[in-house]
């Protein structure tokens, strides 16, 4: 075993320079295990289950919807589509730790996203009553894209594991390892419910959340134990008709119809907004829809302000037809209470105590919806 450290230098007095991995070493990353017995199994076989993503299991991809579908949209849907926001993997173990090695697509460095947000993983433990974060598999700052890591634990026992997959990268291969002496079983299943849907913008997908996990539809998932599926499209969500008819063929429990933010203008929205409503409403009468405006508005812009009443003017009209089975969430309660100013890191994307409270107030209304519906 070696370990790779963060590049990141402080000049010292004298000239000297020393990584701040080599002053605390609790920021070292590891890059290769030497765990005597440790076997690895590929995610997408069984025992293994995996969520979120488009017929993984048949297809040998990780992607988030069919490239045929996607190339439709737009080049930038095509693109994202392979980004695994809102995948997860599901089994059961009674070993002692839990490691993966995987492999990216490729690489990529934001200034405002943690790598263990954009191409880590997450490891949550079902403790009887609520899944508990247990630890993140963190990439190598120097070559995120092919990494191994582990989770350990303090003793071998069963435990039900949900792993969370990367927000702003995607996967070519993952593998999961485990003790060669360790049981391996199916994992918990999810409530017996439709999946709930998502479409939205780059905080939909999850920027710029710290690791997976943090990521609101995640969080909400883990609360009302349901399954998702996350169409957030940094930069690209635009309410096209090839998208429009694409979100129309999923049968959902719950529709979130979380975008706004990529649209130019108030106007452009407004042609848009109402037909994604009516085309999913057409194919699916009695599904919860609810719409979300932006959670960073801005009271004193008046562009902001007009890009939310198009929101709730769809919403207003689809009551005034008689629809009962629509809501509405004004963004602005999004980040509301105490350190409202601290849920964002640039202004714009939530940080972790943002998507917190975003999964509070959407994860509320997710749960009256299912409560009518059952």
């Amino acid at each position: 075993m070696h370990l790779i450290y963060l590049n990141i230098e402080k000049l010292l007095p004298g000239g000297i320079k020393m990584k701040l991995s080599e002053i605390d070493h609790n920021l070292a990353v590891q890059s290769t295990l030497d765990i005597k017995g440790l076997k690895y199994r590929n995610a997408l076989q069984e025992p293994f289950a995996i969520y979120g993503l488009y017929r993984a299991g048949e297809s040998g991809q990780y992607m988030r919807l069919p490239a045929e579908a996607a190339e439709k949209v737009s080049p930038g849907v095509l693109s994202l589509s392979t980004h695994t926001a809102g995948g997860r993997v599901r089994f059961r173990t009674d070993s002692d730790y839990v490691a993966v090695k995987v492999r990216l697509r490729d690489a990529h460095w934001m200034p405002h996203m943690p790598l263990t947000g954009s191409h880590g993983l997450d490891l949550y433990v079902y403790d009887g009553m609520q899944d508990l974060y247990q630890g993140s598999f963190i990439p190598p700052v120097e070559h995120p894209e092919s990494y191994e890591s582990v989770v350990r634990f303090p003793d071998a026992r069963m435990r039900e594991i949900t792993i969370h997959m990367p927000l702003y990268s995607g996967i070519a291969e993952l593998f999961i390892g485990v003790d060669e002496n360790a049981q391996l079983e199916p994992g918990r299943k999810y409530r017996d419910i439709k999946p709930v849907l998502y479409y939205g913008s780059s905080i939909t997908q999850g920027g710029c959340a710290s690791r997976p996990g943090n990521h609101y539809p995640a969080a909400i998932a883990r609360e009302i134990n349901a399954d998702f599926l996350c169409l957030g499209f940094s930069g690209n969500a635009r309410g096209e008709k090839e998208m429009t008819e694409y979100l129309a063929g999923i049968d959902a429990s719950v529709f979130v119809c979380d975008y706004d933010h990529n649209m130019p203008d108030s106007k452009t929205l407004e042609e848009t907004h109402s037909k994604v409503y009516s085309t999913y409403r057409a194919a699916h009468p009695k599904t919860p829809v609810i719409f979300v405006s932006r959670p960073d508005i801005r009271l004193y812009e008046q562009e902001d302000i007009l890009r939310r009443d198009v929101v709730y003017q769809t919403y207003r009209n689809a009551l005034k037809d008689g629809d009962r089975n629509v809501y509405f969430i004004d963004g602005y309660q999004l980040f509301a209470g105490n350190r409202r100013d601290d849920c964002t890191l640039d202004g714009t994307h939530p940080n972790d105590l943002g998507f917190f409270r975003m999964a509070e107030v959407i994860g509320e209304m997710v749960r009256r919806c299912l409560a009518g519906n059952s």
